[in-house]
């Protein structure tokens, strides 16, 4: 049985409240996993994402950077919140680094077993997560946006990263797909890239239902991602 509790957290004068899901028929530690939100805030969708991978036998935690209780009611609002944390990715990268360590304090984590997946504005916030050189077991990014934070990190990337992305992504084109395996590259990460033809962006979301602005629900692409992300966990937990 899959349980579901809030979770929070404080940090730099902030509380911050993610959701937790685990499945209480297993016992002990297990790997960790964060579910990186999309622009609108830590919502049901990530909580739904997080319940999936507790089924699959992880610590799943949908974190939460825009602070307890800021969810945006509407695109503009989304906008807003999302642009106070990219003017300042110093600021979006330490958040990401307390719920990490905040979610390496619960019971059943195992602390030697962790990773971060993310949509939309969340991939761009796995990317950056692993850009600092944390030492995470792995990264999923769906459909995110790839500019680098500016933070001039240098030092290899010691997470294995799997991008999962739509070729007619209007948010992050094919010429920012090859920047990004440039740069991965040059970091020395273990990376991969699975790139879905004719898909757009938010393909994991089926309430995506703007074609016309290049985002679209895909089944296929939304399926196949996942299985994609179930076998690079499956491989990066066992040691591989």
């Amino acid at each position: 049985m899959i349980k579901t509790n809030k979770f929070s957290y404080q940090g730099n004068g902030q509380t911050f409240e993610g959701v937790i899901a685990h499945d209480v028929s297993l016992e002990g530690k297990r790997p960790v996993v964060m579910v990186s939100h999309t622009w609108v805030g830590q919502s049901q969708f990530e909580t739904d994402k997080a319940i999936e991978l507790a089924k699959l036998g992880y610590l799943a935690f949908a974190v939460d950077v825009y602070g307890k209780g800021k969810r945006a009611k509407n695109a503009a609002q989304a906008e807003e919140f999302m642009n106070e944390m990219l003017e300042d990715r110093q600021a979006l990268l330490d958040r990401l680094l307390l719920a990490l360590e905040e979610i390496k304090k619960h019971e059943l984590a195992d602390t030697d077993k962790t990773a971060i997946i993310g949509f939309c504005f969340g991939g761009k916030c796995a990317l950056d997560l692993a850009r600092s050189g944390v030492d995470i077991k792995g990264t999923v990014c769906f459909h995110g946006i790839f500019d680098p934070p500016g933070l001039e990190q240098e030092g290899d990337i010691l997470s294995k990263i799997l991008v999962l992305h739509g070729w007619e992504d209007p948010l992050a084109f094919p010429k920012d797909i090859v920047a990004l395996g440039y740069e991965l590259t040059e970091r020395n990460a273990i990376w991969e890239m699975d790139v879905f033809g004719h898909t757009g962006h938010a393909f994991t979301n089926p309430n995506a239902n703007a074609p016309d602005q290049g985002m679209m629900f895909n089944q296929l692409a939304n399926d196949r991602s996942w299985l994609r992300m179930t076998k690079f966990f499956e491989e990066i937990f066992s040691g591989h």
